[in-house]
């Protein structure tokens, strides 16, 4: 066997300087696991903590709400599965003012959908009702119920593509090879609907009238809304608006338990519904919602990169009694006074809270709610940091990242880690002037 041998100059001891000065500021972590696994990241100066913040969060302010959506993860398969819309509406008696968060879970498809679709089903119905009903004589709970049927109705349309597609009855009666052909000779429109199916998304959204009189909150899923208000003494007060659509809450497990048989009792397993997902109430997730020959035959086989055939047979197997997952939101009326007291609103998806949680900063949710609330409250008239002042969104972000510990703000931005080191966080905070 014959070697190349090859010679190599040695460092200079300028190169050598270099090649430390380049590396001097990384760090590495373990993320408190234990082990000898770690990964690096790099440590920021002070000074660039926030521009840097700013970019990855896109951070964007309006004329009434700023915005931040983050997820420091750069691989492909983990990009931002949240959305959120800011809309103004120029609608009989004048102008409507509309923002939501959609946190999307098991891909980008379904988030899409709801994103795109949801705005325009509720200003079309709210337009209708509006015309049909004089602003004197329009009570809340008629534009509560404009809200809801608009969810239920998205949701449907997803379930309905399916059933159209592949009515229950006539699955039951198909052959294999039946089937394969059927789905072969469509399969463009399969790919979209199983997506949609296999998929899903919450809601939280907030729709305000044109006189910021009233307030409405819909929540299906696990985001959170607070509002805080300003008394006349000049303290800032929060109020948590929503209930959380997971097992986490008691209620919910409860209702899910109620809704099913006694022995089906992994209906709620391991904090999951049927041991898989957390979220209780979202609009697709339609596997969950329809006969377990849809996940036997139809999306098991014919869907790629979805489950491991064991998981499949597993949760298949607890679809006894679907559905599983609930599509009815609920939906909340708050009175507005903003002649009298100063009132912001901050929607945030749920991954917001788990990062104070990763960060071993542990509080109930109403003392989450005061922190977000007092340190909004104590910046939004600020004329000091107006980076971060003139994006209250961004303020609450900084906070979450890790505050005034550099060191965490820059691990939380930088680290070096193919998987998710945290969950997507969207937040809006809307002022009412």
């Amino acid at each position: 066997m014959v070697y190349n041998i090859v010679n190599l100059q040695a460092a200079t001891s300028t190169e050598n300087l270099r090649a430390l000065e380049e590396v001097k500021d990384f760090c590495t972590t373990d993320l408190g696991r234990g082990g000898k696994e770690r990964w690096t990241y790099h440590m920021l100066p002070e000074a660039a903590l926030d521009a840097e913040l700013h970019r990855m969060s896109d951070a964007t302010s309006s004329t009434f709400v700023d915005s931040v959506t983050f997820q420091p993860c750069a691989a492909y398969a983990d990009l931002n599965q949240d959305r959120y819309s800011i809309e103004e509406w120029e609608l009989p008696g004048g102008v409507w003012q509309f923002t939501a968060i959609y946190d999307g879970h098991c891909g980008h498809d379904t988030v899409n959908y709801v994103h795109k679709r949801l705005p325009s089903i509720v200003r079309t119905s709210l337009q209708v009702l509006l015309q049909s009903v004089p602003t004197t004589s329009l009570k809340p709970e008629f534009v509560s119920e404009v809200l809801c049927t608009a969810v239920r109705h998205l949701d449907q349309s997803i379930r309905s593509d399916l059933l159209d597609f592949l009515p229950h009855d006539r699955l039951t009666q198909m052959s294999d090879a039946q089937l394969n052909q059927h789905i072969l000779h469509r399969y463009s429109e399969w790919n979209t609907i199983s997506a949609r199916c296999t998929q899903g998304s919450t809601v939280l959204l907030a729709l305000s009238d044109p006189l910021k009189k009233n307030v409405w909150i819909l929540n299906l899923g696990d985001s959170i809304a607070v509002l805080g208000s300003r008394s006349y003494s000049g303290k800032w007060s929060a109020t948590i608006i929503n209930s959380v659509h997971n097992c986490h809450n008691r209620s919910e497990s409860r209702r899910i338990r109620r809704e099913h048989p006694e022995s089906e009792q992994a209906c709620v397993y391991d904090n999951r519904v049927l041991g898989y997902l957390a979220p209780t109430r979202a609009l697709g997730d339609t596997w969950l919602k329809v006969p377990s020959v849809y996940t036997r035959r139809a999306f098991a086989p014919h869907l790629q990169d979805w489950l491991p055939p064991h998981q499949v047979a597993q949760y298949a197997s607890r679809i006894l009694t679907p559905p599983y997952i609930s599509d009815l939101p609920e939906v909340y009326h708050h009175s507005l006074d903003v002649s009298q007291h100063e009132l912001l609103l901050i929607l945030s998806s749920d991954g917001l809270q788990d990062l104070y949680d990763n960060n071993d900063i542990q509080l109930s949710d109403q003392e989450m709610a005061d922190r977000w609330v007092g340190l909004v409250g104590r910046h939004i008239h600020s004329a000091t940091d107006m980076d971060l002042q003139s994006n209250l969104a961004l303020r609450l972000l900084r906070d979450a990242v890790g505050g005034d510990n550099i060191e965490l703000v820059s691990r939380n931005l930088t680290l070096e880690m193919e998987d998710k080191w945290m969950d997507d966080i969207t937040i809006l905070v809307q002022r009412f002037r």
